[in-house]
């Protein structure tokens, strides 16, 4: 679900021969739009087979997170007011759901008082999917979360994404280890307590039995919830094609730092990588020229996938592979067509290839493509619907030797775009489809195959 994010790429510059050093502030470049880095270390009781630890990191910055109800949640835990409560509701292959009940050995069990309701923030971007925890809530009030989380045990976006407005998704647990914690809560055998609570309906049990009271050797206690704090990016070097002209590596503080070796002249391409917490990465990729040399690079290639989301009726595509391998596993109303096309390397000199921005559009949940500056500027001052995402793969602004047209349509109905490199997909929009507007060539591309 969280997928970082390149803020500001690193542009292609040349520096003169024997200059001492450039630096970058890597923070500036690249982001977890999600997440701050702060994590809540739920720990339960030992006797689930498992250490009882689960790490969830929480979707906490502004904009694309969702940090009122971090925050709501966060004053739960700095109040102590989820320590010796139990988990009251386990549906296997669904959720399981605590921070609603205490249980105290003495005054048995009662509720977690609860705080002012939070305004739901639920975004199709933090959807409910298999390792997340979410806002419970009162059927048809989306704005009635209190106290109450539950974890998805399996890809629930479905189900929780289109009733009572969205639950709000706000953390994943951070590895498979912190999961295996959570399934080992969902193994446990499940009671009908509802005699004693309508809430315990689905009670899960670590002792079963059979008698109709509980008692906290019965019950998953969560001893306490604590907080971490991590960098929410691990930055790295990944490629240096000239490392004995210019030395690249990144300090402590995120800073990449360029030294160049004296009396030297060329050419050096530069590959970052920006890791998440939860394992997804994200590169970019500069050159830099030292002296009077000029890149003189092959072109590369590599693969543009797309895919057709069933909900919307758009194609979403990307040229990463952690992105695609996401989508394959998380988000079943994607549908993958394949490779549309193949996009030109950023290295590729004579004539430099062009990025391509693409735009998230937040109410209708579709995408814009475009290589032209004034309209990346127009929709970035004029469209706050419209957040820019990253350059999602590059292609060429006027067609090349051996590259193939990719032409732009734009639905009047939904205000989407279409994209196609194929003049049979072309001419079948032209002759059938009369509320789609062609907009000329967005760009040029390789096509598959070739």
């Amino acid at each position: 679900m969280s997928i970082p994010i390149v803020t500001r790429p690193i542009e292609d510059f040349a520096v003169a021969e024997n200059s001492t050093s450039s630096s970058f502030n890597l923070l500036q470049n690249f982001d977890d739009p999600l997440t701050t880095g702060q994590i809540a270390r739920f720990e339960f009781t030992d006797r689930l087979g498992s250490d009882g630890i689960a790490n969830v990191l929480l979707f906490d910055q502004e904009e694309a997170g969702a940090p009122q109800t971090v925050a709501n949640f966060l004053n739960y835990v700095r109040d102590d007011d989820y320590v010796n409560s139990f988990i009251h509701r386990s549906i296997p292959g669904f959720i399981v759901q605590g921070g609603g009940y205490i249980f105290d050995p003495e005054s048995g069990i009662t509720e977690v008082p609860a705080d002012p309701a939070v305004v739901n923030e639920f975004s199709s971007q933090r959807s409910n999917t298999k390792g997340t925890i979410a806002m419970a809530k009162l059927g048809n009030d989306p704005n009635s979360a209190t106290n109450q989380w539950f974890f998805n045990l399996g890809n629930n976006a479905e189900n929780l994404d289109n009733q009572n407005e969205g639950f709000t998704v706000f953390g994943e647990v951070l590895g498979a280890e912190d999961f295996a914690t959570v399934e080992a809560i969902a193994d446990l055998p499940v009671r009908n307590l509802s005699s004693v609570s309508s809430a315990f309906s689905n009670l899960p049990v670590i002792i079963d039995d059979d008698n109709s009271s509980v008692g906290g050797d019965d019950l998953v206690l969560l001893n306490d919830v604590s907080l971490l704090q991590s960098d929410e990016l691990e930055l790295a070097v990944t490629g240096n094609s000239n490392p004995e002209l210019v030395q690249a590596s990144i300090t402590t503080e995120g800073e990449l730092v360029l030294n160049y070796a004296p009396n030297s002249s060329g050419v050096a391409r530069i590959t970052l990588q920006a890791t998440d917490l939860l394992g997804d990465s994200v590169e970019d990729r500069f050159i830099v020229s030292v002296g009077d040399a000029q890149p003189d690079l092959d072109p590369q290639d590599s693969e543009v996938y797309r895919f057709l989301n069933t909900d919307t009726g758009v194609h979403l595509y990307t040229s990463s592979t952690n992105e695609r391998d996401y989508i394959l596993e998380n988000l079943p109303n994607y549908i993958n067509e394949g490779s549309a096309y193949i996009s030109v390397d950023p290295f590729t000199g004579n004539p430099d290839p062009e990025k391509v921005y693409r735009f998230y559009n937040t109410d209708t949940g579709t995408h814009l493509y475009t290589t032209s500056e004034i309209e990346k500027e127009y929709v970035e001052d004029n469209l706050a619907n419209f957040s820019l995402e990253t350059e999602s793969f590059f292609a060429f602004g006027e067609q090349q030797p051996g590259t193939v047209p990719v032409y732009r349509f734009y639905n009047i109905d939904t205000g989407a775009h279409f994209y196609t490199p194929t003049t049979i997909e072309k001419e079948y929009v032209e002759d059938n489809l009369p509320n789609y507007q062609a907009e000329g060539i967005a760009y040029y591309t390789f096509p598959v195959g070739e």
